[in-house]
């Protein structure tokens, strides 16, 4: 029996037909499509949830929404209060509305560890969202603020112990659990080394002069890694400036925050943190971060009882 594929659906809506019936269409992996006029469709159910699916929403100014289909309840087409067509997204029992004269596209995909090329690096799309390693034995997760601060074997977290936040931005990881002898990094995939780092800075347009530099700014190959748009209340994008964001690099960059060594969990909204696998000394180890209102890629070294996001790389 042939395996059936898994469904990757696209709603596009024809902004030219805001002022008649908007017409939505329906894309699936196979390539074949069907077209429904808007009032034609009471509400669209997402099924299966199993793999991973995410929804992402495309504003006609360059914005976007996002959401990982496991905290959708249901999503519908209605109206609202002064008659517009309006696209409802229900958060658990929680509705966010959108006009759908402001949308240029709502798509629904498996994003599960996909691979991104980048030169000649093959980067995990998102952050890791793991709780075990390799060999199958569990990660500790920590979410008490005392204990955190006094750890030092591998542990993780998510932001303010919030499941959701962990569908949107992945787990903090502590250095110790980055490396543990078991592997972190699912099978094929690494945990990014500095040498790795350095690699992609150069790529994007960093001189080799620099890479090493630790606080060095003043290009853009920071915002060549960050999502474009600015924060809407719940969307998980970055705050205003996002300066210098393009994502030209489509490393798709969220501003998960991190969790500092007294278990205090901070900026969410304002950066994103990475581990590196190299050490620098006994406490630290290497770095790297981006910021909302700079466009660099700053390298730091970290005490190892940080909580930090991870991305990794093919082996």
């Amino acid at each position: 029996m042939k395996k059936a594929l898994p469904i990757i659906v696209i709603i596009i809506f024809s902004a030219s037909l805001y002022s008649a019936e908007p017409l939505v269409k329906f894309y699936l992996q196979d390539g074949s499509s069907k077209q429904y006029n808007l009032g034609d469709i009471d509400s669209l159910n997402i099924i299966e949830k199993k793999n991973n699916y995410v929804m992402r929403i495309h504003y006609s100014d360059s914005r976007i929404a996002y959401y990982p289909t496991e905290i959708i309840a249901s999503i519908k087409f209605e109206k609202d209060s002064v008659k517009r067509d309006i696209l409802n997204v229900y958060i658990f029992s929680y509705p966010k509305s959108y006009i759908l004269s402001s949308i240029d596209s709502v798509i629904f995909y498996i994003d599960q560890y996909q691979p991104l090329t980048i030169g000649k690096q093959v980067w995990m799309l998102k952050n890791l969202n793991v709780d075990h390693y390799r060999n199958g034995d569990l990660i500790s997760e920590e979410q008490d603020a005392t204990a955190w601060s006094y750890l030092k074997t591998g542990a993780w977290c998510y932001y303010y112990n919030d499941p959701v936040n962990g569908l949107i931005y992945g787990k903090l990881y502590n250095w110790y659990a980055v490396n543990d002898s078991r592997g972190i990094a699912p099978e094929g995939w690494n945990v990014a080394s500095e040498y790795d780092w350095k690699e992609l800075e150069i790529f994007l347009g960093m001189s080799r002069e620099y890479v090493d530099m630790r606080g060095f700014r003043g290009t853009d190959q920071g915002g060549k890694l960050k999502t474009s748009g600015t924060k809407q209340a719940g969307d998980g994008l970055w705050l205003s400036p996002n300066t210098g964001a393009t994502n030209e690099s489509g490393f798709s960059t969220l501003p998960g925050g991190y969790r500092s060594n007294d278990g205090d969990f901070d900026d969410i909204g304002y950066n994103s943190n990475w581990w590196s696998t190299e050490e620098f000394g006994t406490a630290y180890a290497w770095s790297r971060y981006l910021y909302y209102d700079y466009a660099s890629i700053y390298r730091s070294n970290s005490a190892k009882d940080y909580g930090f996001s991870v991305r990794c790389i093919k082996d």
